[in-house]
C-alpha cells in the first residue's frame, strides 16, 4: 500500500510540472503565427505586433540566469510554484483586458518571466522525484509533452482566432495552472531555501542590462529596423556588460550564475557544448527549410507546416526510446546514431535536385525526427546527471541560458548569410532563383557539418561512466 502511495505521489508531481510546462509552450506556438491576426485586431504595424513574441523572448531570457538567485531564496518547490502562480494570474489579466494592445504585451513579458523560472525547474524537480534509473524516460516524457504542445499549438491559435475571440488564448491557460499549483502544492516535497548567495544589486544590474542589449540587438538586426551602427553598438555594450559581470562573478564564492560549473564539471561542459550545437542546427533547420519548401519547391504555406509533422512524430516516438535505451545502461552508441542521423538528412536537402518529390522530402524531415529523438534529450541528461542535487537547478538554469543564446546568434548570422550569399551571387549574374538554391543548399551543408562536429565530443561523454556530482 506505501509502495501504491509513494507510485501515485511521484506521478502527481510528473504531471503537475508537466501540464503547467505544456500549457506554456502550447500558448506561446499559438501566438507567434497571430502575428497577421494581431496586426488587424489592434490596428498595428509588423514590428509592433512582433513585440508580442520579442516581449516573451526577451523576458524568458532575462529571468532564466536569475533564476538561481529565486531559487536560492525561496527553494525549487516554492520557486516553480512562484513562477505557475505568476502564469496563471497574468493570464486571467490578459483574459479580462485583451481590447488594449499595451496590456497584451505586458501579459505576454510576465508570461515570458514565469517560463524563464518555470523551464529551468522542470526537468530538476522531475529528477528530485524519480530515481535515476529512469531519469531518461522521464526527460524523453517531458520533451514529447513539449513537443506535442509545439504541434497543436498553432492549430489551437488558428481555430480561436477563426471561431471565438483573442481573450481565450489567455483563458485557457487558467484550469492548467489551477490544477498544476494544486498539485505542486500536494505533492512535491517542499525544499529548504539555502540563501547563499548575495542579494548583490550591481552584478543583477550588469546581467539583466547585458541580456537585454544582447538579445534586442540580435532580434532588432533581423528585422532591421534600426540604423545598424546602433544595433552594433547596443551588441558591443551588451558584450562589455557581460565581461563586466562575470569580472565581478568572480570574486564571490556563490556567484549568482554559477558559470564556474564548466569548469569543473568536465562531462557537463561538455553536454551543454552538444546541446547548444544541437539547438543551432534545429533552429537553424526552423529557418532554412521552410525558405527551401516555399522558395525552391514552391510549396504552399499550408503544405509547408505540414512538413514539419514527421518530424514532430519521429522525435516524439524516439525520445522515449532513447530515454529507454539510456536508462537500461547498455551502450549509448544510439546517440551517436542519432547525431549523424540528423546531420545527413540536413546534409541531404543540400544534395536533392529541384524535382524531388515531396514523398522524399517528407522522409527527410522524419529522418531528422528520429535523429533528433535520440539525441537532443538523451545528452542533457547525461550531462545533468553529472552534479549533485544542490546544482541541478543552476546547472539548468545555465545550460538553458547558453543554448539560448547561442541559437540567437547563429540564426542572426544564418539570416545574415542568407542575404548576403544570394545578392552576391544575383550581381555576378546567377538568376535569383538558382541564387536562392544555392544560398540554401549552402546553409544546410553548414548545418549538416556543425551537427557532424559533435560526434568526437559524444564519444567522449558516452564511453564516461557517470556518477552523480562526481564528473
Amino acid at each position: 500500500m506505501m509502495l501504491i502511495t509513494a507510485l501515485i505521489k511521484k506521478h502527481s508531481a510528473l504531471i503537475a510540472i508537466f501540464i503547467a510546462a505544456f500549457s506554456l509552450v502550447l500558448t506561446n506556438s499559438s501566438i507567434n503565427i497571430l502575428l497577421p491576426s494581431f496586426m488587424q485586431i489592434y490596428g498595428i504595424n509588423a514590428t509592433t505586433a512582433g513585440w508580442v513574441i520579442l516581449a516573451y523572448l526577451l523576458s524568458m531570457t532575462v529571468t532564466m540566469p536569475l533564476t538561481p538567485l529565486i531559487v536560492d531564496r525561496l527553494g525549487r518547490k516554492r520557486a516553480y510554484i512562484t513562477g505557475v502562480a505568476i502564469y496563471g494570474l497574468s493570464s486571467i489579466i490578459g483574459g479580462l483586458f485583451d481590447q488594449y494592445v499595451q496590456l497584451v504585451l505586458l501579459v505576454r513579458c510576465v508570461h515570458g518571466i514565469a517560463g524563464g523560472i518555470m523551464i529551468p525547474l522542470s526537468l530538476s524537480l522531475l529528477f528530485d522525484v524519480y530515481e535515476q534509473q529512469v531519469h531518461g524516460r522521464i526527460a524523453g516524457i517531458w520533451g514529447i509533452q513539449l513537443t506535442v504542445a509545439s504541434i497543436i499549438g498553432p492549430t489551437i491559435g488558428g481555430l480561436i482566432i477563426q471561431f471565438g475571440q483573442l481573450q481565450y488564448l489567455f483563458w485557457i491557460n487558467v484550469p492548467f495552472a489551477l490544477v498544476s499549483l494544486l498539485l505542486c502544492a500536494t505533492q512535491i516535497d517542499s525544499y529548504k531555501a539555502m540563501r547563499k548567495k548575495d542579494m548583490d544589486m550591481q552584478g543583477i544590474l550588469y546581467l539583466v542590462l547585458s541580456i537585454c542589449m544582447l538579445s534586442v540587438s540580435i532580434q532588432l538586426l533581423l528585422k532591421q529596423v534600426l540604423p545598424i551602427w546602433l544595433l552594433i553598438g547596443l551588441l558591443l555594450g551588451g558584450i562589455l556588460l557581460l565581461l563586466r559581470f562575470i569580472r565581478l562573478e568572480n570574486k564571490k564564492r556563490e556567484p549568482l550564475l554559477n558559470y564556474k560549473l564548466l569548469k569543473r564539471k568536465k562531462i557537463f561542459a561538455i553536454s551543454v557544448l552538444i546541446a547548444a550545437i544541437q539547438d543551432i542546427v534545429m533552429l537553424g533547420a526552423i529557418f532554412v527549410l521552410p525558405l527551401l519548401f516555399q522558395e525552391v519547391y514552391q510549396l504552399p504555406s499550408s503544405v509547408v507546416g505540414a512538413m514539419f509533422i514527421p518530424t514532430a512524430i519521429a522525435t516524439s516516438l524516439f525520445m522515449w526510446l532513447g530515454g529507454h535505451w539510456l536508462d537500461k545502461g547498455k551502450s549509448k552508441n544510439f546517440i551517436v546514431i542519432g547525431i549523424v542521423i540528423v546531420a545527413l538528412s540536413i546534409l541531404s536537402f543540400a544534395l536533392l535536385s529541384t524535382s524531388a518529390s515531396i514523398i522524399v522530402l517528407m522522409l527527410l524531415m522524419f529522418g531528422r525526427g528520429v535523429g533528433g529523438g535520440l539525441s537532443n534529450m538523451t545528452v542533457t541528461t547525461i550531462g545533468l546527471h553529472t552534479l549533485s542535487q544542490e546544482e541541478l537547478h543552476e546547472g539548468s538554469a545555465l545550460a538553458s541560458t547558453i543554448e539560448r543564446f547561442s541559437s540567437s546568434f547563429a540564426i542572426m548570422l544564418l539570416t545574415i548569410y542568407y542575404d548576403f550569399r544570394r545578392n552576391m551571387l544575383v550581381n555576378a549574374g546567377v538568376s535569383l532563383a538558382d541564387a536562392k538554391w544555392m544560398a540554401i543548399k549552402e546553409e544546410c551543408m553548414i548545418l549538416g557539418s556543425i551537427m557532424l562536429v559533435t560526434v568526437p565530443f559524444v564519444f567522449y561523454i558516452t564511453r564516461k561512466r557517470v556518477d552523480i556530482g562526481v564528473h
